[in-house]
Order: structure tokens, then C-alpha cells, then sequence
């Protein structure tokens, strides 16, 4: 049986993005709305973890709310914006994304 350890550079295989983007969470979600966010956020491929959001906006639907909303984010991937902000933009409930900057 073999066993894998992590990479000594596991913290270099990912890094900070600054986003801007829109996001559904649902309405029956558990937790508050941050914690929603957190979550579809963290269900994204791309994304190593999520260190912070700041909700802008919120309109609210018949069985979720969309969230507008500025993150800092850890992500693994091809250190570019177009690529991160493609990879984001492909996660489920992400709506859109409008701007991804390298942090």
C-alpha cells in the first residue's frame, strides 16, 4: 500500500485572487447567508479555500437569493484572471463573475 504524502509547497500549489462575482445560494441553505456563500464558493473546483466575503448586494428569488459579492480567495489552477475567472464562472451556482484580480 502506498502512501502520499502532501507536497512540501502544498501552500505555493495555490494562491490569493481578489473576485468580484455573483453567486445563488438557496433558501433552505443551512446557517446565514455568509455561511451560504462560504459553502458554494468552497464547492467550486478551483477554489483551496475562501478567506473572506463581503456581500454588496442581494436580490431575492422564489427558491434562492442571488448575492452579489467581493471575495479573497485561495485557488489552485493556471495563475492567470482569464483562467481563474472561467474556472469561477463554471462552478454550480455561480452566476457571473465580473472581475478577477491577482492578489
Amino acid at each position: 500500500m502506498a502512501i502520499t504524502q502532501p507536497s512540501q509547497n502544498a501552500q505555493q500549489d495555490d494562491y490569493p485572487v481578489a473576485a468580484s462575482l455573483t453567486v445563488l445560494v438557496t433558501r433552505d441553505a443551512d446557517g446565514d447567508l455568509q455561511e451560504g456563500v462560504r459553502a458554494r464558493l468552497d464547492a467550486v473546483e478551483c477554489v483551496a479555500s475562501v478567506d473572506r466575503v463581503d456581500v454588496s448586494g442581494l436580490r431575492p428569488a422564489l427558491n434562492d437569493m442571488r448575492v452579489d459579492l467581493d471575495a479573497a480567495l485561495r485557488v489552485s489552477g493556471p495563475p492567470d484572471a482569464e483562467s481563474v475567472a472561467d474556472a469561477l464562472e463554471a462552478g454550480f451556482g455561480v452566476k457571473e463573475v465580473r472581475e478577477v484580480s491577482m492578489a
